[in-house]
C-alpha cells in the first residue's frame, strides 16, 4: 500500500527504505523514467503488517512529466491470511506534484490499490481507491488520503480519512534519520455502546544507511490499537516491531 508524495518514491504508510537518488532516464519530450527496488524483513502498512511479519520484495516505477504530472506502479507479495487467496498487491497512481512557491511543495492525485485473486468475507475482494493531496517544506511532509468507497471492503466505511506527517533528516555521511506518524479513521465504526473505536495512530522511527547506493533501513514501527487485522498465529499485527530493509533506485 505504497503512499506517494512529492518525491517518488517516498513510502509513507509502507515501511520500505528512502532509495538513494538515481538520475532518471530521459525519455525525450520531457518524459523521464524511474524505478526502486528493495527487500524488508516485514511490509508494514500504516503500522501493520501486511505479510504476517514474513519478508517482503518490492519494486515500483515512476513516468514523471516536467509538467508536473506522473504515473507510476508499486508492486509487493502479501500474506494470504490477511488479504484471503490474495498474495500479491498492485498499486497504481497518477497525479501532479510540484513547487507553489516559498518553498512549498504540492502533491494531488489518485492511488488504486489491486489485490488480483483476492476474495473479502463480505465478498467481492479487497481493492481499495484513495483521493489524496499532499504539501511538503524542507524535511517535513503532510499528507491526507480520502476513501471515497468503502475501505478495503469493510461495509459502510465510505469516507475512511488517514492523516499523516513525515520528517526526513540528513545526519551526514550517508546516514539519514526518518520519523513518522499517522491517524487512520473510520467512519461508522461503533461498539456495542454507540462508542467510535475505528481510529488508531501509528508511528514509525527509523535510520537509513547509503552504502554507494545501497540503502540501509532500520525501524521501529507499531500502532495504538495492534490486533485490527488476522494473523495466521494470532500475534498482534500492529504490534511494536524492528524492520530491516535494503532498498535501490535506477
Amino acid at each position: 500500500m505504497k503512499k506517494t508524495l512529492l518525491c517518488l518514491p517516498l513510502a509513507l504508510g509502507a515501511v520500505t527504505v528512502f532509495p538513494a537518488h538515481a538520475e532518471p532516464t530521459d525519455l525525450g519530450a520531457g518524459f523521464s523514467l524511474s524505478g526502486n527496488a528493495a527487500i524488508v524483513s516485514d511490509y508494514r502498512f500504516r503500522g501493520y503488517s501486511q505479510t504476517d511479519f514474513r519478508p517482503a520484495v518490492q519494486l515500483g516505477f515512476d513516468l514523471n512529466h516536467s509538467s508536473g504530472f506522473y504515473l507510476g506502479n508499486w508492486n509487493s507479495n502479501v500474506s494470504s491470511f490477511v488479504f484471503t487467496d490474495g498474495n500479491l498487491e498492485m498499486d497504481f497512481y497518477g497525479g501532479w506534484k510540484g513547487d507553489v512557491g516559498g518553498g512549498l511543495g504540492l502533491d494531488v492525485g489518485v492511488l488504486h490499490y489491486y489485490y488480483p485473486g483476492s476474495s473479502s468475507p463480505k465478498g467481492g475482494n479487497y481493492n481499495n481507491t484513495d483521493l489524496y493531496i499532499g504539501v511538503s517544506y524542507a524535511n517535513y511532509s503532510l499528507k491526507y488520503s480520502y476513501t471515497p468507497s468503502d475501505f478495503f471492503s469493510a461495509p459502510d466505511t465510505k469516507g475512511t480519512w488517514y492523516l499523516d506527517g513525515t520528517a526526513n533528516f540528513d545526519l551526514g555521511d550517508g546516514w539519514g534519520l526518518v520519523g513518522h506518524l499517522g491517524y487512520q479513521k473510520l467512519k461508522n465504526q461503533v461498539n456495542m455502546n454507540g462508542d467510535e473505536i475505528g481510529h488508531y495512530v501509528d508511528y514509525k522511527l527509523g535510520i537509513t544507511k547509503d552504502l554507494k547506493g545501497w540503502v540501509l533501513g532500520l525501524a521501529a514501527v507499531g500502532a495504538s490499537k495492534d490486533n485490527w487485522l488476522p494473523t495466521k498465529y494470532g500475534h498482534p499485527s500492529g504490534r511494536l516491531g524492528a524492520v530491516f530493509s535494503v532498498s535501490r533506485s535506477f
